[in-house]
């Protein structure tokens, strides 16, 4: 075959995929291959400047080559898996998926090295790689691998060891790892691969002319059926409704389960007053111990668990301490349920009014409801970074501390910011900051020292300034919640314990003076 041949040959086989593409087509591998092999000589080198993440499995990238930005968007979504090069931004979600974090921490700023089909099999390739190590910098860079086989549709993100490092969906029958080598997927009975017709070099301009019609048609798609920023924001709005409802309902089933389980407290309380009959012939090292059940009509013997670790006394006590802990878990549950309730209900009715609402508007009367979480996004180097509702301080041992600014910052900091395993300090019966200790994991324990550092901050930010000795609230974040209908920043506490206030003034001082020279106020 003629070079001529072989070139008309390729770009019909071009324009065929991209046809294919833009009408949602089942592409074949040699479409692919020709698609891959267009996107690599028209992108190679450019820079990944932006992740987006427009729906949960899918991914969009913002590739600046000299003189033209593209928006490259791979979806791995289990109904059809694609890809789309166009010119228009794509929406996001409120928060990144799995993948768009990686990629966010792993290959912004890099370079596009490679587009590849691999394996002869429906398996995209795009790598990318950053400047060289330095003794200060390692390198960056990695890959994104987007697997279109029916029912193995997902999209890799792995490091530059070829190691899986996030995906957007688990495929079981696919056998992969997190942090292990990503290796192709086993091939079908009665597969062959394909045998890809040879293509020949395309320059960047050459690649770019062959994708102008797709992009072109891509938007011409995008307008024909409806998707512009209108329609896009609507969609968007829809998600965020229907994300928090789910949300509020999970809640509410967790919460009866944890008032269901409180009918278990008038069994522990019936084997705690049975084993305090028995505690004469209970010794230390015994596993159970046979009684009977007065609380029975007919009287019938009932064997009951034992810690051999401890005496008679201690495991009736531990039995009476299980059933006031469900007692209280119930109450908690009930008074958490009713706010779970009361939320959901106000978004429905949000859902009403605030139908054609713009986006912003329908985020801030969520977030006003306290029905959003949301985290706050960590800035890019070189970004201004966004306000913090609250200041930051470091107590003797290095750990963070949050004080609210005031009012609705402490609102914002305590349910947009705050998790719910962080602890949350405040004066008692009197208003002030809102501060938060927040922990670095599940199950931590900051040093006593920094509770008293919290302490001295909350006293400080209050009207008891000064005043040593001052009770504080301390409990977890998750055990608070808005006054229905009150002012931005008052709650109600379910449960905390009581932190005393010391050594105020050379505290305060202290702290302050780290701020300053940390450069956070």
């Amino acid at each position: 075959m003629s070079d001529k041949s072989l070139e008309t040959s390729s770009e019909m086989s071009l324009k065929v995929s991209l046809e294919g593409l833009q009408q949602g087509a089942h592409l074949s591998v040699q479409q692919l291959y020709t698609l891959t092999h267009t996107l690599n000589a028209a992108l190679k080198g450019a820079r990944l400047q932006k992740l987006r993440d427009p729906e949960r499995h899918s991914l969009s990238l913002k590739l600046r080559s000299p003189g033209q930005t593209y928006y490259l968007t791979l979806s791995a979504d289990p109904e059809g898996a694609w890809l789309r090069l166009g010119r228009e931004q794509p929406p996001t979600l409120p928060s990144p998926t799995g993948v768009g974090r990686w990629a966010r921490a792993h290959l912004e700023g890099t370079k596009l090295s490679a587009v590849r089909l691999l394996e002869g099999d429906r398996v995209v390739a795009l790598e990318f790689l950053g400047p060289p190590a330095t003794d200060e910098h390692p390198q960056r860079g990695g890959a994104l691998y987007l697997e279109l086989i029916p029912t193995l549709q997902c999209l890799y993100a792995l490091d530059l060891q070829g190691k899986v490092r996030s995906w957007t969906g688990r495929v079981a029958s696919r056998g992969l790892h997190l942090g292990r080598a990503w290796t192709a997927p086993e091939q079908r009975e009665g597969f062959e691969p394909a045998s890809l017709a040879p293509l020949p070099t395309l320059s960047v301009e050459e690649a770019r002319a062959l994708l102008d019609p797709l992009m072109s048609a891509e938007q011409a798609r995008a307008e024909a059926s409806g998707e512009d920023k209108a329609s896009r924001e609507a969609r968007e709005r829809a998600q965020l409704f229907k994300k928090t409802r789910a949300r509020l309902k999970r809640l509410v089933t967790a919460l009866w389960g944890d008032i269901e389980r409180a009918d278990e407290a008038e069994l522990w309380g019936q084997r705690a007053e049975l084993l305090k009959s028995e505690l004469g012939r209970l010794k230390r090292g015994m596993t159970s111990v046979r009684v009977t059940n007065w609380f029975d009509p007919e009287l019938a013997e009932l064997e009951i668990p034992l810690d051999p670790t401890r005496d008679g006394k201690e495991n009736m006590e531990r039995l009476f301490q299980k059933q006031r802990k469900a007692v209280r878990g119930a109450e908690i549950a009930t008074e958490r349920l009713e706010h779970a309730e009361e939320q959901l209900a106000a978004v429905e009715a949000l859902a009403v009014e605030l139908a054609e609402a713009p986006l912003d508007e329908v985020r801030a009367a969520l977030r006003q409801l306290g029905a959003l979480r949301e985290r706050p996004q960590q800035g890019k180097r070189g970004e201004v970074e966004k306000r913090k509702p609250y200041r930051v301080f470091w107590s003797a041992q290095g750990e963070e501390l949050w004080v609210g600014r005031g009012g609705a910052d402490n609102h914002a900091t305590s349910f947009q910011c705050a998790r719910g395993q962080d602890l949350w300090v405040h004066t008692r019966d009197v208003p002030g900051a809102h501060v938060i200790i927040p922990l670095p994991r599940r199950g931590y324990e900051p040093h006593i020292e920094t509770l008293r550092d919290a302490a001295a901050l909350a006293v400080h930010n209050s009207p008891q300034r000064g005043e040593e000795g001052a009770p504080l609230y301390l409990t977890e974040r998750k055990h608070i919640r808005p006054v229905p209908g009150g002012p931005a920043g008052k709650v109600m506490v379910a449960a905390s314990k009581t932190l005393i206030a010391t050594e105020l003034e050379e505290r305060v001082e202290r702290l302050y003076a780290e701020a300053r020279r940390r450069g956070s106020i």
